[in-house]
C-alpha cells in the first residue's frame, strides 16, 4: 500500500504532465511557501477570502478557485475537504491555475478546505492554504432566537453588571429613574434584523413607560407599550405616577413569550415624621468638642447624632428627609439645645462603632448639653407641617461616682462562662456613651480566670497603646455599661473581681461570685446514702433492746447496764447521723442554686 505522501506525489506528477500538454511548465522545488492561491467567492451569504457564511441546502455550495493572490506564483494545489465533500462527493484533488471546484453545503455545519502547493510534481506536506466555511440553516439575523435584557437605574447604560444589581427606590412622580434595554438575536448570537424583528411588549403596573427608539420617533408614557423594534436594541425608561407611593412591576414579553419581570418601588408623599433617641443619656458639652481623639483617646460621644429623624409614606416607605426642612425644639433650651445635622453622613447613629450609618432616610443629630437635667426634643417639616412626638433626654455630669461591677449569675461550673458588667454611674443614674479612666489600673480577680487577665475591666499600665489608651480606661456603649467574658477558674470557691479607683470620689463595688465543684451531686448521694445507713442502725438498736427486755432470766441490772451501753452507742450513731444531715441539707442547697441558674 502506498503512503498518503507518495498518492499526492503520483496525483502530482499527473497534474504536471497535464500542464505540459497545454503547453505549462511547472515551477522548480524553490517556488513553495508561494501566499494563498485558494480563494471562496463571494456566497449568497456573507464572506470571500478565506472565510466565509452560507445556507445549507440540498443544492447549496461554495465555489473555491485557484487564483493567484497578488505577487504570487501560479501554482496548481492539491486540496482537501474536512466536514463535508464536493458536490461531486469527493474530499481531496488537484485544482490548476484558474480552476475551480464547489463545495456542498447541505447540512450545517463547519467545512474546512487545505490546499497544498504542487511543485516540479510534489505536493508540499505543509498547508499554505486554509480556508473555513461556516454553513448555517438560514440567513443571520434573520429568525428569532432569543433575547438579552438588561436593566439599570435612570438612564445608565444597562449592563450584564447593573442588571444583575438591579434595585430602584425614586420619589413618587419622578421620571427616568430607570432603563431597560431588549435586544434580539438569532441562534449563533447575530442581531436579528429590523426586518426579521419580532414584536417586545412592555407592561408595566404602578408606573409609566417610554421609549426613545422603538419607533422612528419617541413614543409617550403609557403604561402598555407594544410594537416591532426597528434597532439592534430597543430603550424602554420607567417614570413614576405622581402622588403613587408603592411598588411598580415591569413585565417584557417577545414574541409573546413573557421573557423577564423587574420590580421599583416608589415612595409617596411624608404622612408620618418619627425622632428617635439613640442615646437618651448624654453630656454637658458641645456634641463635636466632647469627642476623644487620636491624642485623647477619653471622652462623652454619646451627644454625637443622639437623635435620629426619618419620615415615612402611607406604606411606610422610609423616605429622604431634607435637612434644609428640619427644625428641632427643646423643651428646656438651658439644659440642651439641637446641635449639626448630620447630612455629610459623617457619623453612625448613635456614634457606635460600626454602627448604622446616618444617611438621608435616617438623619442623625447632635445634642448640646449645657446644664444636668431633663429636657424633651421634638422635631417639625417645615414644608408638609409634620410633628414628630416629643422625646426625652438626660444630661448626665459626666463625672463618674459609681462603678459597679457584676456577674450574670451568683454560681458557675469551673471553665464556665462568666459574662462581667461594669456600669459607670452619677448620682442621676447611668453615664453617657464614651471613654472613662475610673481605675489606677486592670481590675484583679481574686483567683485567675480562664482567659486571663487582659478580659477584664480597665487597662493594665504595660498596655498604653497603641492604639492610644490610658490607663485604668473603659469604653461604656449607650446604657452606661462595658462587658467582658472570661472563664471561671477550674478551682471551686469564691471569687470577687476588683479594681482600685483612680479618685476617692469613685465607688468601687467588686463582683462576687462561686464556683461550684463538678462533684457536688455526688457528694449529696454519698451523703444521702450514709444518713440511710444512720436510720437503719438506730432502728435495729431498738429492736435488740426490745429483745432483750423479753428475754428470760435476764435481770433488771443486767437489762440496765445492757441499755446503758446501747444508748451510748445510739447516741454516737445519731449525733452521726444529724451531722451527715446538715451536710446533706448543705449540698442539696448547693444542687438547688444550680439548678436554678440554669
Amino acid at each position: 500500500m502506498m503512503s498518503t505522501r507518495s498518492s499526492i506525489k503520483r496525483i502530482a506528477a499527473v497534474a504536471v504532465a497535464g500542464l505540459a500538454f497545454v503547453g505549462l511548465t511547472a515551477l522548480p522545488a524553490r517556488a513553495t511557501g508561494t501566499p494563498v492561491n485558494l480563494i471562496i467567492a463571494a456566497t449568497s451569504v456573507t464572506g470571500a477570502g478565506t472565510v466565509a457564511t452560507q445556507i445549507a441546502g440540498p443544492a447549496n455550495f461554495v465555489t473555491i478557485s485557484n487564483t493567484v493572490a497578488a505577487g504570487g506564483v501560479a501554482l496548481p494545489i492539491y486540496f482537501t475537504v474536512s466536514g463535508g465533500a464536493t458536490t461531486t462527493a469527493t474530499t481531496s484533488g488537484i485544482l490548476g491555475v484558474g480552476a475551480s471546484v464547489n463545495i456542498a453545503t447541505p447540512v450545517a455545519g463547519t467545512i474546512t478546505v487545505l490546499g497544498y502547493p504542487i511543485v516540479s510534481g510534489a505536493a508540499s506536506t505543509t498547508a499554505s492554504d486554509n480556508l473555513v466555511i461556516t454553513v448555517v440553516t438560514s440567513l443571520p439575523g434573520t429568525v428569532y432566537d432569543h433575547s438579552v435584557i438588561y436593566a439599570a437605574p435612570s438612564t445608565s447604560l444597562p449592563t450584564a453588571a447593573t442588571d444583575a444589581a438591579f434595585s430602584v427606590t425614586a420619589p413618587s412622580g419622578a421620571t427616568n429613574v430607570a432603563n431597560f434595554t431588549v435586544s434580539e438575536f438569532d441562534a449563533n448570537g447575530i442581531p436579528v434584523l429590523a426586518s426579521h424583528a419580532v414584536p417586545i411588549t412592555v407592561f408595566a403596573t404602578n408606573a409609566l413607560i417610554s421609549s426613545p427608539n422603538l419607533a422612528a420617533g419617541p413614543s409617550a408614557s403609557t403604561t402598555y407599550l407594544t410594537g416591532t423594534p426597528i434597532n439592534a436594541s430597543t430603550d424602554y425608561v420607567i417614570s413614576g405616577l405622581p402622588g403613587y407611593g408603592g411598588t411598580a412591576n415591569i413585565s417584557i414579553t417577545i414574541n409573546g413569550v413573557v421573557a423577564k419581570s423587574y420590580s421599583l418601588k416608589f415612595t409617596g408623599n411624608a404622612v408620618t415624621l418619627k425622632l428617635t433617641a439613640i442615646n437618651s443619656v448624654v453630656g454637658i458639652g458641645n456634641a463635636t468638642a466632647i469627642l476623644p481623639n487620636t491624642f485623647v483617646p477619653t471622652g462623652i460621644t454619646a451627644n454625637v447624632n443622639a437623635l435620629e429623624i426619618q419620615e415615612f409614606d402611607a406604606q411606610g416607605n422610609a423616605l429622604a428627609v431634607n435637612p434644609s426642612h428640619i427644625a428641632l425644639t427643646s423643651s428646656s433650651p438651658s439644659i440642651a439645645t439641637p446641635g449639626l445635622l448630620d447630612s455629610a453622613n459623617t457619623f453612625t447613629l448613635g456614634n457606635v462603632p460600626g454602627g448604622t450609618p446616618s444617611s438621608p432616610t435616617a438623619l442623625g443629630v447632635s445634642i448640646n448639653g449645657v446644664a444636668t437635667g431633663t429636657v424633651t426634643f421634638s422635631a417639625s417639616d417645615t414644608t408638609s407641617g409634620l410633628v414628630s412626638p416629643p422625646v426625652t433626654i438626660r444630661v448626665s455630669s459626666g463625672i463618674p461616682t459609681s462603678v459597679v461591677i457584676t456577674s450574670d449569675a451568683p454560681t458557675y461550673d469551673p471553665s464556665e462562662t462568666v459574662t462581667l458588667t461594669t456600669t459607670l454611674s452619677d448620682a442621676s443614674g447611668p453615664l453617657p456613651a464614651g471613654t472613662y479612666i475610673v481605675f489606677t489600673g486592670q481590675a484583679l480577680s481574686s483567683i485567675a480566670v480562664g482567659n486571663g487577665q487582659a478580659q477584664l475591666p480597665g487597662v493594665a499600665a504595660s498596655s498604653n497603646g497603641p492604639p492610644a489608651k490610658k490607663i485604668g480606661q473603659i469604653t461604656i456603649g449607650a446604657n452606661g455599661a462595658y462587658t467582658d467574658t472570661f472563664n471561671a477558674p477550674s478551682t471551686p470557691g469564691t471569687i470577687t473581681i476588683s479594681a482600685t479607683p483612680v479618685s476617692n470620689s469613685i465607688v468601687v463595688t467588686p463582683a462576687t461570685f462561686k464556683v461550684v465543684g463538678p462533684d457536688a451531686a455526688t457528694d449529696a448521694q454519698v451523703e444521702s446514702s450514709d444518713s440511710t445507713a444512720a436510720l437503719a442502725a438506730t432502728t435495729t438498736l431498738a429492736t435488740a433492746l426490745g429483745d432483750a427486755a423479753d428475754a428470760p432470766g435476764v435481770s433488771a441490772a443486767a437489762l440496765a447496764t445492757s441499755a446503758q451501753s446501747q444508748i451510748t452507742a445510739l447516741t454516737a450513731i445519731v449525733a452521726a447521723a444529724l451531722s451527715k444531715a446538715d451536710s446533706l441539707a448543705k449540698s442539696v442547697a448547693a444542687i438547688n442554686k444550680r439548678i436554678g441558674k440554669q
